[in-house]
């Protein structure tokens, strides 16, 4: 995996912004997957960055599938004689879209298109136009208030994405939140994953699993973390867990990749005085998701059940639990 990051497709892209003469295009080539060639690009006149996927010729591609922009253009490249031999299909951000969003969108994209490759070449054509469709829908939804309880969902991956900027990842710690980028876990980090689920409830901690790979999936170790907060004058505000978090990576020049993912989490500054409430945290019980903790398996499962979700009473567990020192320790950070 080539470990794709927000500032270094915006490097390439800044490379790319003079333009010479009358040119149209700029191009720099990114990788290679297979059969599939990827570039990132600039469009002129605007110098509007671009990432484009360029499948073999030999390969039907129905056009029609090619969903329509909201926020980024999706357009056939038919007259750029680097792409002859190729279907090129470019995304192209709009005058009006937010540069930070579509970097976030194309480095998905892209960690997207890796995975698919795995699995064959072909599959890389279906992962690009179903990834690509999935942001489309978010640019198209409109930006209520977070709930409640995305509120305090969003607050505890804060709390997590905190804690391992303390250890010897520092900064880097942004890069492992996959959560906003729909990956089965909330943090991939190095080989291993962690789901983080909240609750300011007093009763039963009921977390709800969305799928059957979020606690059996490819990552090892695979962790659940159960956070419980409770709302005291003397807690912190979502709003000010996000100041201070971006106050920290704006001072290593990351504040555009987290708000981004901010973003991306339906979390709006003009919303901002709704997020008064303050927390602090009153529990954590860590799991490994392993032998003695009651999940669905896919192995055990039945071939004909593609997709499940079901709700997980975590109180009532009887598989031990760990610390965080523990859990940072198993993934190699302290």
């Amino acid at each position: 995996m080539t470990g794709w990051t927000e500032d270094g497709l915006v490097r390439s892209w800044r490379a790319l912004a003079n333009r010479k003469g009358t040119e149209d295009w700029r191009f720099v080539h990114l990788t290679k997957l297979g059969y599939v060639s990827i570039e990132a690009g600039c469009h002129f006149p605007l110098g509007l960055e671009a990432l484009i996927v360029c499948f073999p010729n030999s390969w039907k591609i129905d056009t029609a599938r090619l969903p329509e922009g909201k926020g980024f253009d999706v357009i056939n490249i038919d007259d750029e004689t680097e792409f002859i031999d190729s279907h090129a299909i470019a995304l192209i951000r709009r005058p009006e879209g937010t540069s930070e969003i579509f970097t976030v969108m194309v480095v998905d994209i892209l960690r997207a298109l890796e995975s698919a490759a795995v699995a064959g070449h072909r599959e890389v054509l279906d992962a690009f136009i179903e990834r690509v469709k999935e942001w489309q829908y978010f640019m198209a939804r409109s930006h209520r208030p977070l709930t409640c309880e995305a509120q305090v969902g969003l607050f505890g991956e804060l709390w997590l994405l905190r804690q391992l900027m303390n250890t010897s990842l520092g900064s880097d710690a942004l890069n492992c939140w996959q959560g906003p980028l729909s990956a089965a876990q909330d943090f991939h980090i190095r080989g291993g994953a962690v789901e983080v689920k909240s609750t300011i409830r007093s009763g039963s901690f009921l977390a709800r699993i969305n799928s059957i790979e979020q606690l059996d999936g490819e990552k090892s170790p695979i962790f659940l973390c159960a956070l419980r907060f409770e709302e005291v004058v003397e807690g912190m505000s979502l709003s000010e867990a996000v100041t201070a978090l971006r106050v920290d990576f704006n001072s290593v020049g990351k504040n555009r990749g987290f708000d981004a993912l901010l973003m991306v989490m339906g979390y709006i500054d003009e919303h901002e005085p709704l997020y008064s409430r303050r927390l602090a945290l009153k529990d954590v019980k860590i799991f490994r998701s392993e032998d003695e903790m009651p999940r669905l398996v896919r192995t055990a499962l039945p071939a004909a059940i593609r997709s499940a979700a079901y709700i997980l009473d975590l109180d009532a567990l009887e598989a031990p639990s760990i610390v965080l020192d523990d859990l940072l320790n198993e993934l190699g950070l302290n």
